[in-house]
């Protein structure tokens, strides 16, 4: 039997040794692991790709779907980037309601330093920044499928951990990375 969460790593091919290293943490009997050995490029090489760029995202996100729908309650979708200023995370979800309840998990007491709170909103809507008071630090549209972050069954989770030089990271990252992602994980009971 499979577990409650999914962690996805490899999505982007630059990033899978930094997924790597994090998923070697990751208590397997928790969460159940799924790594894309052939991930795609996170970069174009030039203007005139941007169609077969974005062809490529979705289909990989579509064959993803495939392998987790009606098999988990929360998918959390691993990234990594480069934030010279030092480490931290946006956490991506759809669900308002979801983001609230992480509030109290990662941003408020105990806080975990330097987490935003994004709430992924349709083409159609208007990304505004929020107020201070509110648990959302802002919203933000996607080029993921909608079919993977608009649907409840897997709740969509997008985590970008940002670090301070490229690469794969060292172990300061992977362990901020694992205890936001246990703190997400925590959150996948309360999913109906």
């Amino acid at each position: 039997m499979s577990n409650a969460t999914v962690l996805v790593t490899g999505i982007h091919r630059e990033e899978l040794g930094f997924g790597d290293r994090v998923s070697a943490l990751v208590d397997a009997d928790r969460i159940d692991l799924l790594r894309i050995p052939r991930g795609i490029s996170r970069a174009r090489s030039g203007p005139n790709d941007r169609f077969y760029h974005d062809a490529k995202h979705r289909e990989i996100y579509l064959q993803l779907r495939q392998q987790v729908r009606n098999r988990y309650r929360l998918l959390i979708d691993l990234h990594s980037g480069v934030n010279e200023s030092g480490r931290c995370a946006d956490v991506y979800c759809s669900d308002e309601a979801f983001l609230a309840r992480l509030d109290g998990r990662i941003v408020r007491p105990p806080k975990l330093c330097g987490v935003r709170l994004i709430k992924i909103i349709s083409q159609a809507e208007t990304v505004t920044r929020r107020d201070r008071d509110d648990v959302v630090a802002r919203d933000a549209r996607t080029w993921i499928p909608r079919k993977i972050w608009g649907t409840d069954r897997p709740l969509y989770v997008g985590l970008e951990v940002y670090l301070p030089r490229a690469g794969d990271g060292e172990k300061a990252d992977w362990d901020y990375a694992l205890d936001v992602i246990d703190r997400i994980a925590a959150g996948a009971e309360s999913i109906a």
